[in-house]
């Protein structure tokens, strides 16, 4: 029983996870037949595309300038060690021809002072060196990287001064593609009975009034008498083609018996000569 009610939940649950992502797809997809259909929807797009960029910049712009002063009071702060380590050294140096001083007349009370000044300088130097040490190399790596994001941060800026151009573009595009796409539909006769207004009428209108017409005339034996006078053009025709070749023949016929006849007087004629 209890596999059965998780079973349930788990179907309940992929049933609205498909419900949820169909009516995403649906969104997604009417979204951009907004934004693709359209020149208002074209330059809606660019537009908001253009407010984004600006937003994403402006932020980035505000961290790097924050991080600037950072480095600012870094850099600030290192020429202030720098400045106390110069006076830290002058005062040790002092110190220490004082003490070379004391030492060398055997004054040990003044020497241990001076030694003590020593020290205390020298210690002090130490940790300036130290601090100087971690405050260039935060200064060095935090500067390599702003590197890295001022040359984001110029790219963006030269993105979104190419954006008015790329949305004229997009929008002319748009509006060259769909008239040459219109023009071809009218070229290759796709046009809608709504784009051709009456005419589509007349021309359906004679083209029913042509066909009536046909019945009609098959009705009316139009086309058994249309087929009569074909055959009696073509038995006319037949005939004085047959009387043509009957009189060529005949005239052939009589051009023969000329040429035989006098073939026989001339032999005849051959024949009543003297033989020698």
């Amino acid at each position: 029983m209890s596999e059965q009610r998780v079973g349930i939940i788990r179907a309940i649950f992929r049933y609205f996870r498909y419900w949820n992502w169909r009516k995403a797809r649906y969104i997604l997809g009417a979204a951009d037949a907004q934004f693709t259909g359209s020149v208002d929807g074209i330059s809606a797009a660019f537009d908001m595309h253009q407010d984004d960029m600006v937003a994403q910049y402006q932020k980035l712009r505000d961290a790097i300038a924050q991080v600037e002063t950072v480095l600012e009071e870094k850099r600030a702060r290192l020429e202030d060690l720098n400045t106390e380590e110069d006076a830290l050294l002058s005062k040790r140096e002092g110190a220490l021809n004082l003490a070379e001083q004391a030492q060398a007349d055997g004054n040990q009370t003044e020497y241990d002072k001076h030694a003590q000044a020593f020290e205390r300088f020298q210690s002090r130097v130490d940790e300036i060196e130290s601090m100087q040490a971690r405050l260039n190399k935060d200064v060095e790596d935090t500067s390599a990287t702003m590197e890295r994001y001022m040359l984001q941060l110029q790219e963006m800026q030269r993105e979104i001064e190419k954006l008015p151009t790329q949305k004229a573009e997009a929008v002319a595009d748009f509006v060259s593609a769909k008239q040459i796409v219109e023009l071809n539909d009218r070229l290759q006769g796709l046009e809608t009975s709504i784009d051709r207004g009456p005419i589509s009428s007349v021309l359906k209108a004679n083209r029913e009034l042509t066909a009536k017409a046909r019945i009609t005339e098959k009705l009316a034996g139009a086309d058994v008498k249309v087929q009569d006078k074909a055959y009696q053009k073509a038995g006319r025709e037949s005939t004085a083609r047959t009387k043509l070749d009957q009189m060529l023949a005949a005239r052939k016929a009589e051009r023969d018996g000329g040429e035989s006849e006098q073939k026989v007087e001339t032999k005849e004629k051959e024949d009543d000569r003297p033989k020698i």
